[in-house]
């Protein structure tokens, strides 16, 4: 049975109706159908979906923000708005809006404390609001914020147990970090859920693990799904260096055809697009970028964000970026923690929390 919502708490205030019905955003044309789908790089048509606190949608062609709420006349300032509930990245497929909600926990029981996990896939519609449960899960909670690939209908995700630890005295603590993390698929047409098991165990045997380990998807390259496994062997203060100098870092992939997941040979990527894999050379503290049959080494060497943006053929990092055609090193300017989300209509967009810009080739040259 399908347990079916209406969103009313939103309702009755007099301001001007959401745009997301606007005629000109169309929310079924998505870039590809393999979507990856990460922070500020949730696109559809004409924008992009992002924000934290708030979800919001940037429409690129008026560079106007709206919240991410169907909902006439909602003030979008209470817990019940929809762009206060669907976290980061929302997924929107055939005119719903798809998000995740999950909460666990320790219980009483007549057997004593139970930690639990209660995990669902709702899909919210973008003409009426209604909510439904698409389906449920326990054995796993989906990673918060998450990176998916939506694969037709299929929706890839990571999950963990919440590493839950009983002590001596029988009280019961759980995380989200450490524990073991699944590979998990839904299938969003029927509500199928398939977790395809723990990615790697590999971290088992060091102690720092269970407080540092992680998985996430990072991206696809040549028709395959790549997930980046990251943990901690020592503790980074009894080491004197940084948090983030110290991750161990494992690179998988998963066959769309076979199902299966396999650790790859390639090195975990600052970014990947079907063509292109880009990754931190640790031997040459330079960046290689593979475009198809080119290979490019960039002078830069940064392990503080660990991402990177390739566009018309420069490499973006978060404080600077290169132009792969002449190595030429560039900075940000005025837009210096910005960070640049794609480029349309001949502009650049670019999203620093709540602020946006637009910018021209000769606009993004000009700022150093």
């Amino acid at each position: 049975m399908v347990t079916i919502f209406t969103l009313t708490g939103c309702q009755n205030h007099d301001v001007s109706e959401s745009k997301l019905n606007n005629e000109k955003t169309n929310f079924n044309n998505t870039v590809s159908d393999i979507q990856y789908i990460e922070s500020n790089a949730d696109f559809y048509k004409n924008g992009v979906i992002f924000g934290r606190d708030k979800t919001m949608f940037l429409d690129f062609d008026t560079m106007e923000k709206t919240p991410l709420c169907a909902i006439p006349n909602c003030m979008h300032n209470n817990s019940n708005c929809l762009a206060n509930i669907v976290g980061e990245n929302p997924i929107i497929y055939n005119e719903n809006i798809y998000y995740f909600s999950s909460i666990a926990g320790v219980e009483e029981t007549s057997d004593g404390q139970k930690f639990y996990i209660d995990s669902k896939l709702m899909k919210t519609s973008i003409d009426s609001s209604e909510t439904e449960i698409v389906t449920d899960f326990s054995d796993c909670m989906p990673n918060i914020p998450s990176y998916y690939v939506l694969k037709g209908n299929e929706l890839f995700f990571t999950g963990n147990d919440m590493c839950p630890t009983e002590d001596e005295f029988g009280a019961i603590s759980y995380s989200e970090v450490g524990g073991t993390h699944f590979l998990c698929s839904i299938n969003i047409d029927t509500g199928e859920y398939t977790n395809y098991g723990s990615i790697y165990d590999g971290d088992k045997k060091y102690e720092m693990a269970d407080s540092s380990s992680g998985a996430n998807i990072s991206g696809i390259y040549n028709n395959k799904m790549y997930i980046q496994y990251v943990f901690m062997k020592e503790d980074p203060k009894k080491l004197g260096i940084k948090p983030e100098e110290n991750f161990t870092r494992v690179n998988f992939e998963f066959d769309f055809d076979t199902k299966k997941l396999t650790e790859s040979s390639l090195p975990p990527a600052l970014y990947m697009d079907n063509d292109i894999y880009a990754y931190p050379d640790d031997e040459t503290n330079t960046t290689v970028v593979i475009d198809n049959d080119e290979k490019y080494i960039v002078p830069h060497y940064d392990l503080t964000s660990y991402t990177a943006k390739i566009i018309n053929n420069k490499i973006f990092f978060s404080d600077l970026w290169y132009d792969l055609s002449d190595m030429t090193e560039h900075g940000y300017g005025e837009y210096n923690g910005y960070e640049i989300v794609t480029y349309y209509d001949d502009c650049y967009i670019l999203i620093n929390g709540g602020l946006n810009a637009k910018i021209t080739e000769e606009e993004l040259l000009a700022l150093g």
